[in-house]
């Protein structure tokens, strides 16, 4: 199990963070605080996942940052945006079954799709379809559905974006245009 962690010392206003690594005993297996320079990764942890990889895939609010790092802590990639330039503000992370990082992003109010390297590869969602803010996300890894939570309209949506076959052959090349099945829930 993994947990994040951070201080926001009010002296100094600099905030750290950490990601720590329990095993089933709830004993300490593993820190990841640090990039190979000796530089803090991480600074306003909100969300972490595990990709399929064994990556460690968290969302920095603070940084504006998805920071990646190897199993072993060793960081591999940080994502601050669309190559368009524009700043990303993560929330709610996810991975899917073929290892994409889908991330909430609070600025434009879209959900982005990043490959395992972090290379950009579409917006899921945008602001033209009906959720307000994506702000949680979840994978269902059976049926291969996306749970978005809105914080805005307290909607939540579900996609469909690959289907059974992509999973199992590893084909899906997503696409901005492409049609997606959707159905939302209003949230009590």
């Amino acid at each position: 199990m993994y947990m994040y962690m951070y201080n926001d010392d009010t002296k100094t206003h600099k905030v750290r963070g950490k990601v720590t690594r329990y095993n089933q005993s709830g004993q300490l297996t593993q820190t990841i605080q640090y990039n190979n320079t000796g530089r803090g990764l991480y600074r306003g942890l909100r969300y972490i996942t595990e990709n399929n990889n064994g990556d460690v895939v968290v969302s920095d609010f603070v940084s504006g940052a998805v920071v990646v790092t190897e199993r072993g802590g060793r960081h591999r990639f940080t994502y601050t945006g669309h190559p368009s330039g524009s700043r990303l503000w993560p929330y709610g992370i996810c991975t899917d079954a073929l290892s994409h990082i889908l991330v909430c992003d609070v600025i434009t109010h879209t959900v982005q799709m990043i490959n395992k390297d972090g290379q950009f590869l579409s917006h899921l969602l945008t602001k033209s379809q009906e959720m307000g803010g994506p702000w949680g996300l979840s994978y269902d890894v059976n049926t291969h559905r996306l749970w978005v939570g809105s914080e805005y309209n307290k909607k939540v949506c579900v996609f469909r974006y690959i289907t059974r076959q992509d999973a199992l052959t590893d084909k899906h090349r997503p696409r901005p245009d492409e049609d997606t099945m959707s159905s939302s829930t209003q949230a009590i």
